[in-house]
């Protein structure tokens, strides 16, 4: 519950931000999906053959003033969604119910075809979950609430002046970020078609790009903290047990909304010492290439890790993606994810500090 908090003060700012856009354009859309189950290990290999399908809601605002125009040379879209998904095997796998906030930059636009790209994060319930005795099987979720991670690419073209049909595909990714295992979480593409209803429809202005402002290495430093549940003797007993980190990085802009970074981590990884009983070396020191994609007061960051020191890890990479919000100043807050290839290690929130 404390993530899900910590995700309900993002929609908070996002939501004051979206209202003052409302007379660009409200929006709702309703999108129908289908598609298949990525298996990455071989303990879940027989659910390759299950066949996921929902129905997603959204409602959100066309954003194409020339203050929104100026956040990232690009117009846009931004809102929530709700979806409900059945992962094609109701015993063990359940169905999914999830709430996730987006933002959806347009590639193109001004003709009646335009591609967008959206990418998506929010707490997730699903309705099934491992048990050792009654669920055995299922290794993807081992709690109730979870997170949904997501990115689309769509298709979207012009019906009338009030509507707008789409074609789309999506990755989509949904676990609890490590909390409590066994946690494999799941990765299942889906493909579908939509419908959209634009409340006031309006033209594209063509406007001139906006120059980057910040040149140079922009540096931060940031702290991150995590929670999960370490299981203890004979009897099962569960234990709360907190990891907590920093980040230093520096970022160069490339574009408007687009920026290389290069990063060093430290991460104090409670579960390893508690595990252990404080036996085993739980510090861990990586070094981080990545990218940022700026949307407005957003940052969206993808990174690629090497460990250079970690003991006690058998893994000498992982990813790390993380979404902050620009609160006030240089002050960001948000929440990061930690993947080894498609397993979720770890889910954090993150508080970062631009020094210049």
């Amino acid at each position: 519950m404390r993530y899900i908090a910590s995700l309900i003060v993002l929609f908070i700012p996002f939501s004051l931000f979206a209202q003052d856009t409302t007379s660009n354009s409200v929006f709702m859309g309703l999108k129908p999906n289908y598609g298949f189950i990525l298996p990455h290990t071989s303990s879940i290999q027989k659910f390759k053959s299950n066949r996921p399908y929902g129905l997603e809601f959204d409602y959100g605002w066309v954003l194409k003033k020339a203050s929104d125009w100026r956040r990232c040379n690009c117009y846009s879209r931004a809102g929530f969604s709700a979806s409900w998904v059945n992962f094609g095997n109701p015993e063990v796998l359940g169905s999914a119910f999830n709430l996730a906030m987006f933002a959806e930059p347009y590639l193109n636009f001004g003709s009646n075809f335009w591609l967008s790209m959206r990418m998506g994060v929010g707490p997730s319930y699903t309705t099934k979950v491992y048990d050792e005795e009654t669920n055995p099987e299922n290794l993807f979720f081992s709690n109730h609430f979870s997170f949904i991670i997501h990115l689309d690419v769509m298709l979207n073209f012009r019906l009338t002046d009030h509507w707008n049909g789409k074609v789309f595909g999506k990755y989509n990714h949904i676990s609890n970020g490590g909390v409590e295992q066994p946690n494999l979480g799941i990765n299942f593409p889906t493909i579908g078609v939509g419908l959209d209803y634009v409340a006031e429809p309006g033209e594209f202005v063509e406007r001139e790009p906006v120059p980057v402002q910040q040149e140079g290495i922009i540096p931060s430093a940031a702290v991150f903290g995590s929670m999960k549940n370490v299981v203890e003797g004979p009897d099962k007993v569960k234990k709360r047990t907190p990891g907590y980190g920093f980040l230093v990085k520096g970022r160069h802009m490339i574009a408007k909304i687009n920026a290389l970074n290069l990063g060093f981590e430290g991460y104090w990884d409670g579960e390893i010492k508690e595990k252990s009983e404080g036996e085993k070396e739980h510090r861990q020191f990586s070094l981080l290439v990545g990218h940022d994609l700026i949307f407005g007061r957003f940052i969206f960051s993808q990174y690629w890790g090497t460990y250079l020191y970690a003991p006690n890890y058998e893994k000498n990479f992982f990813q790390r993606y993380s979404l902050t919000y620009n609160l006030i100043g240089n002050l960001r807050f948000g929440v990061n994810l930690k993947a080894h290839a498609e397993v979720a290690q770890n889910f954090s929130v993150h508080l970062a500090y631009d020094l210049r």
